[in-house]
């Protein structure tokens, strides 16, 4: 199952999408290498020995080279990138060599990564093709995860799959594979793959699967439950050949520099993600109820985000991920609202103006807090305020939630967004929309923005009466006892113009 990352609101999120068997990949982004120069708007070269960026002396490896920027060390012709390590002293180092990663430029959630490489072979060397993540949300390496697309290690006759993920150094865990077929690696081309899905990722050599991985197996410490992180955030690419350090060990005699590493290519594939569309087919009118199990279909971050794969329920659209239970109040409930969950609805405002909000909600123990986000195309967006979900003492015992919120007619997108901690969970049956009444003239009768003598003609068949016609008996009772009369009428005559 793979994605990319599509939101309105900004969440770079997993998406729910065909598997191999019936998905198709498309090219998302490439570098063919078919220029003279490195592309400055693809990759970023790295400098030196690692402190610039944080790092101990050696990369944290215990690595010899000291990295440059140079044509010597980088450089783009004949179609392919050249990274070279070499013998020299520079930087107060004896060999150079060089890193170039995507970081801010090009960077990714979820795909096919593919680069076909040359890789360099020999004591000491240890090239490689990985990813990283940009931001590192769960910590320092390795919380927030590392991905090694491929390396090898001395002569390249095997080549190596790692995940590395867990805590931050040094309570990293790493799970991986090596492939060795009997092929010298170095001798030419091969084709190096991964394909990254929210909850498996794969491993390939010349489209020969060496590993997989699941997300029952990897985990972070400081993802606060989330059963996806490290692995469900944006990464970026890097390159590089580095030189000695506590893998390979150190070069020896037998290595003849220049060593090079040649990249014919590195390409991106990702499947187009789900079209979002309202459930039904039709978007839920405002005024007027949503059910909160009728949400968009799209699945897994196109239409909500659920930290479950399945729909825990178990009921109603099992299909999807959404917890989804049946209601004591009827129909089905959305169940167990945890932090950072989002569900989206598309919806039809039938009129601009201010509307009272209500919310089904129920909460055996915790409570919890929410509100409403809706985007009107190319318009601002607008939100509710803050509903206040209280315990209520049990998951089916209910309660209502209120709040308010101006929009604007017309079709748009209204997202629940939960804004509750780590151990707030809640219930959620619908959200009801009434609208307010502007202010106006009483006794409109016809609705034309002035209480004049058109409205006197509806007035007056209905005089004495308390049935007919409900609108015009709330018009024209303007003294609100149940009943158009005389008093009524003494009311409405002398202020022809607008009765405030």
């Amino acid at each position: 199952m793979l994605t990319t990352t599509i939101s309105r609101w900004g969440a770079a999120l997993a998406l729910t999408i065909p598997t191999l068997a019936s998905a198709q990949y498309q090219l998302v982004w490439s570098d063919e290498f078919s220029g003279s120069t490195l592309d400055a708007a693809n990759w970023d070269p790295q400098i030196g020995t690692g402190t610039l960026y944080g790092l101990p002396a050696g990369w944290g490896n215990s690595e010899l080279q000291y990295y440059t920027d140079r044509t010597d060390n980088v450089f783009v012709s004949g179609g392919a990138l050249h990274i070279v390590a070499r013998s020299e002293s520079f930087g107060g180092r004896s060999y150079t060599s060089a890193r170039i990663r995507s970081a801010g430029l090009q960077e990714f959630l979820y795909g096919r990564i593919e680069a076909r490489i040359q890789l360099p072979s020999g004591q000491g060397i240890w090239p490689a093709f990985w990813m990283l993540p940009t931001t590192s949300p769960y910590g320092t390496w390795a919380a927030s995860g590392e991905l090694d697309v491929v390396e090898s290690v001395n002569t390249a006759t095997t080549i190596y799959g790692t995940a590395h993920y867990g805590d931050q150094w040094p309570g990293q865990v790493s799970n991986g594979d090596t492939y060795s077929p009997g092929t010298n690696f170095g001798a030419g081309y091969h084709v190096y793959a991964m394909e990254w899905e929210p909850d498996e990722i794969r491993w390939y050599v010349d489209g020969v699967e060496i590993h997989t991985l699941t997300s029952a197996q990897w985990f972070s410490t400081n993802s606060g439950g989330n059963p996806r992180a490290p692995f469900d955030v944006p990464f970026h690419l890097l390159l590089n050949v580095a030189v000695g350090g506590d893998f390979p060990g150190s070069p020896n005699g037998s290595v003849g520099f220049p060593m090079e590493m040649l990249v014919d290519y590195v390409r991106v594939y990702q499947v187009p993600p789900p079209t979002q569309e309202p459930f039904g087919g039709t978007p839920a009118p405002i005024p007027g109820t949503v059910e909160a199990e009728d949400f968009d279909i799209g699945g897994e971050g196109v239409a909500y985000h659920d930290f479950e794969a399945t729909n825990l329920g178990g009921a109603y659209r099992t299909d999807e991920g959404v917890d989804l239970q049946p209601c004591s109040e009827g129909g089905f409930n959305v169940g167990w609202q945890r932090q950072g969950e989002w569900i989206e609805y598309t919806v039809n405002v039938q009129t601009s103006g201010d509307y009272d909000v209500s919310a089904r909600v129920a909460s055996e123990t915790t409570g919890g807090i929410f509100h409403l986000e809706f985007a009107e195309g190319p318009g601002p967006d607008t939100s509710t305020g803050t509903f206040i979900a209280p315990v209520t003492g049990g998951w089916q015992t209910w309660t209502t939630a209120t709040s308010t919120v101006t929009l604007t007619a017309g079709e748009q997108v209204m997202r629940f967004v939960n804004d509750g901690s780590a151990s707030s969970e809640y219930n959620l049956n619908w959200f009801q929309f009434t609208l307010v009444p502007p202010p106006g003239c009483v006794g409109d009768i016809n609705d034309d923005g002035a209480t004049d003598v058109f409205d006197f003609a509806l007035f007056g068949p209905a005089f004495g009466s308390s049935t007919g016609d409900a609108a015009y008996l709330l018009e024209a009772d303007l003294d609100a006892n149940g009943v158009i009369d005389v008093f009524d009428f003494a009311l409405f005559g002398p202020d022809f113009g607008c009765i405030e």
